[in-house]
Parts: C-alpha cells; structure tokens; sequence
C-alpha cells in the first residue's frame, strides 16, 4: 500500500505548481532571512498537549444495531453516518422501513424538490393515479408497507450521532457527496426502481443540477462554520481532474475528497485517491483528505478508514457536536486507517515542519515535488526553504506516517505555502 513517488508523477506536480499556483493570505507567518511568507494552515488553533483525538467516520452507512456496535467496537465516537435510498440523516429514533411507509420530502418531475407529505402505500395504491396493478404479484404482497422496530436499541452515551447522507444522482455529475452536518434529504426507497416510483416521477436521487444539490445541502447546515460537503469516492467515480477543481471551486465549504475509501477497494481495487489529492494541492487550491469504511464496516470488522478530530480539552459537552464539525471545516484533524498510530504534533514553526508521532513508525514531507523527506522514528523536522521561488515550486506540504508492524498509515491535512 506504499505511496511512490515516480519521477513522471513529480514533473507533473511540478509543473501543475509552476502554471497553478495561487497566493493566499494569513495572519500566520514566520520570518526568513528574506521575505516573510504566509501560510494557510491547518491546526493553527490547535494546542495539542490540551486536545482530545476524537474518531470519527464521515462516510459510513449504518441503519442497524448490529452495525452501529461495529463501528463503536473500534472506539469510534463521532458518527456522521451516511445513509441513502433514501439519503436521510440519520436519527437515534429512526425506525427500519419508515422511509417505505412515508416521508416528508422528494423530488417530484414537473415540480421540482417538494416538502410534504408523501405516502407511498396511499400513492402507490390510489385508484385513479397509483400503479398498483402493475406491479409483480409478489410486489403487491408487500404492500402495504409497515414501519418496523427501531434501528438502534442502544447508543452508547459518549457516541455523538452526527446529521449527514449520501447524496447522488445529479443530472450533470457522476459524483456521490456527503453533507456533513447537514439535514439535506433527497430521494426514494426505491433504490433499484422495483417499485417504479422513477417511472411515476419520484427520481430516487437528487434529479437536480450538483450546483442546486450543493447549495441545499449548504443551505441545511445545522452549524454555521462547520461541517461541509465532501466528494466521495473520486477515483471510483472516475471524476475528471477538472470536475473535481470545479466542484472545490464552487464554496468554501466544500471541505475536500475522500483518499481512501475502503469499499471502493474492495470492489474494485480503486479506493486510494492519493495522485488526485496530490494534483488538485499542487494547484494551490485548500482540499482536505478524509479516509472513510463506507460500507466496509458491515463485512468487515478489520474495515480501514477514520478521521481523528481534534478538540480542546476544554470544550463544554453541549458544544462538542458543533466543535466536531467545526475541526472538519477547519482542517483540525488527520486521517488514519486503523487508529493504531496517532499524531502527537503537527506544527509549522519558524520556517520548519515539526512532527511528533505515538509509536516509531516511518514518516514522509510530501510537497507538489513529491517525498522531500523520510525518517524513522517517533519525530521528524524539515525545514522549508527560504527563498520565495524554491518555496513556490512546494506549493503545499504534507505529512504521512507509516506503521512499522502493521497496515497502519496516517495523513495530515495539507498546509499551504506561498
């Protein structure tokens, strides 16, 4: 699973740096033997000695008990879960097959997105403009739809149910994206078309524009300065280098890309993003990472992808969902695959990196140059150049860690350089 820097890959980077290259301002700076730079950073307002290591999933599709306990057993607290069809936040008092019976919102054809009352049995059933009859004999035994029990049975006290889903099915991207810490909802239960609620014009994703999908999701964030929109997948949605920069473009609440998705390697050996990160960053564009289960989780127990969000100590507990959101609009946090190894230190300081790890482990600088540095240990320092020309050929600098026994890997969040 080792990242490689290939010499094609580097003039690539380079090169994107030279042509791409743009400047950004920030009260954060350090002073050189020439001219001042300034940095925008991830983990400015972090102190890490005083900061708790939160896990926590931005991509995770859960809607039983069985689920949640395995994301709970890996000591996962903050669950933005992403369920879809219908792509619903979830709640703790969601009940299996409710979204079947009815929901309060959908897309409608001829009408555009509609809030109301929408309940399937009655709609599907009705005798002048249901479509009951039409359906397989085994069909029709189902209806009518009944709610079921409750999903969950027991959420442990310390686990924060995040509002997130899985939106999908733009009329003009091929992309999946999350809202996370957003109450957007968007389509049907319909999710193979059995019950062909898209041939009566009720689409079962969003059925509008990304830049209309986007802007609902951004419109329904329950916290002002956090959480934001995430591009699932890239790699597996095959979304071209310049959809990607255009979707970034859009607001900056588009937080960034998903680089590791384990589903999406399990499906088809397409869950690493790393090259797409690596090219969007060596534009000078802010694009955090985030590594996520998806569905792993459900199959697998030893399922890889987490983000470590990192709060202060001192938050108040009625603030700690806000806090969480905020550590993902702010870049205040790491990806990690197993939650093994954690970062102790991330700091840019003086014109030099500093990186403290938990455990010895093998550490690499990345930069649009590709690996500028590796060590071996528990600590790393590079130092940055100082003259402005040799700085902007970096463009950005990040940081990734490897365990040394096992399948462990870590990601920091890029620091920009101008």
């Amino acid at each position: 699973m080792k990242h490689s820097a290939t010499r094609s890959r580097r003039q690539f980077l380079s090169a994107a740096a030279i042509s791409g290259i743009g400047f950004f301002q920030n009260n954060l700076a350090w002073s050189g033997e020439k001219t001042p730079h300034s940095v925008a950073q991830p983990y400015a307002r972090i102190d890490w000695e005083h900061s708790r290591q939160i896990g926590s999933v931005s991509h995770a599709h859960c809607r039983s008990q069985v689920s949640l306990d395995l994301l709970c057993r890996r000591q996962l607290k903050h669950l933005a879960i992403s369920n879809y069809y219908p792509s619903v936040p979830c709640r703790p008092d969601e009940r299996s097959r409710q979204y079947e019976v009815s929901q309060d919102f959908a897309m409608v054809t001829g009408q555009g997105y509609q809030r109301g009352s929408f309940r399937w049995n009655e709609i599907i059933r009705d005798p002048n403009t249901g479509w009951y009859d039409s359906l397989p004999a085994d069909l029709q035994q189902a209806l009518p739809f009944k709610v079921g029990s409750p999903c969950f049975s027991q959420i442990p006290a310390d686990v924060i149910l995040c509002p997130n889903a899985e939106h999908h099915s733009m009329t003009d991207s091929s992309g999946h994206f999350n809202a996370v810490g957003s109450n957007f909802c968007s389509g049907t239960f319909d999710a193979r078309g059995k019950y062909k609620l898209h041939s009566h014009g009720y689409p079962i994703g969003t059925d509008m524009p990304w830049k209309e999908a986007f802007e609902r999701m951004l419109d329904a964030l329950e916290v002002s300065d956090g959480g934001g929109v995430t591009l699932n997948h890239p790699k597996w949605s095959r979304l071209p280098h310049s959809h990607l920069l255009d979707l970034l473009d859009f607001d900056p609440r588009v937080l960034g890309i998903e680089i590791w998705n384990h589903t999406a390697e399990m499906l088809n050996g397409k869950g690493w993003s790393l090259d797409e990160w690596d090219a969007i960053l060596a534009t000078g564009r802010r694009c955090w990472g985030l590594a996520v289960s998806d569905h792993a989780h459900n199959s697998d127990p030893g399922f890889m992808g987490r983000n470590v969000l990192l709060v202060n100590n001192d938050t108040d507990p009625q603030d700690l969902p806000a806090a969480c959101l905020r550590a993902y609009r702010n870049g205040d946090y790491y990806c990690a695959l197993n939650g093994d190894l954690e970062f102790r230190r991330i700091e840019l300081d003086a014109g030099s990196i500093h990186v403290e790890v938990s455990e010895p482990c093998r550490l690499r600088i990345v930069t649009a140059r590709g690996v500028v540095h590796e060590q071996s240990g528990t600590k790393c320092t590079w130092k940055l150049p100082i003259e402005a020309a040799a700085l902007q050929q970096h463009v950005y600098l990040r940081v990734e860690a490897d365990g040394v026994d096992n399948q462990e890997r870590l990601f920091s969040q890029p620091f920009r350089l101008t």
